[in-house]
């Protein structure tokens, strides 16, 4: 298989594709919505049912993304005081501790989700369960923690560019 096949890409990124997905039918309802509401005085009561899941969706799945382009936020100060060789040591004591969060998370949005499913428990208008609202808490804590990973070893194991400069 090649390395940029694209059907390999949209499976690497199908959460970011999902989510994105996700975020499209939460403004086009949101707007169809309001539309609906204060031009017709019509207003869909199932729509705050689906915007909760969307919400849900896009936040815990696009997740994974903000790891993948640096967007989750960071105060780094203390670390910036040491060298770079010892940042690199510090960046696994934070992984360690990143990834610990992730899971207890993961484990607890899975426990709540069992509870979900084994009560049968749905939304009143559309009856979603919930189980399938709340699923991608658990998909984002795996994705999360693994693409983490990754990336924290990777820069530990190759360094940066900038560290790779500095030595020349």
């Amino acid at each position: 298989m090649k390395k940029n096949n694209p059907v390999v890409q949209l499976l690497k990124n199908l959460d970011l594709v999902v989510a994105s997905l996700a975020l499209v039918a939460l403004v086009a309802l949101t707007f169809v919505g309001v539309f609906a509401r204060y031009v017709f005085n019509a207003p869909f009561a199932w729509q705050e049912e689906v915007q909760l899941m969307l919400i849900v969706w896009v936040t815990f799945l696009g997740g994974r993304y903000a790891f993948v382009t640096g967007s989750h936020c960071a105060i780094d100060v203390v670390v910036d005081l040491f060298p770079k060789k010892v940042q690199r040591y510090f960046d696994l004591v934070i992984m360690a501790i990143v990834v610990t969060v992730l899971s207890y998370t993961g484990w607890q949005a899975y426990k709540y989700i069992m509870q979900m499913y084994s009560t049968n428990r749905v939304t009143n208008m559309l009856h979603i369960p919930y189980a399938l609202i709340y699923a991608p808490g658990v998909i984002a804590c795996v994705t999360m923690s693994i693409q983490f990973i990754l990336i924290t070893m990777k820069k530990f194991l190759h360094g940066d560019e900038s560290e790779k400069k500095e030595e020349a």
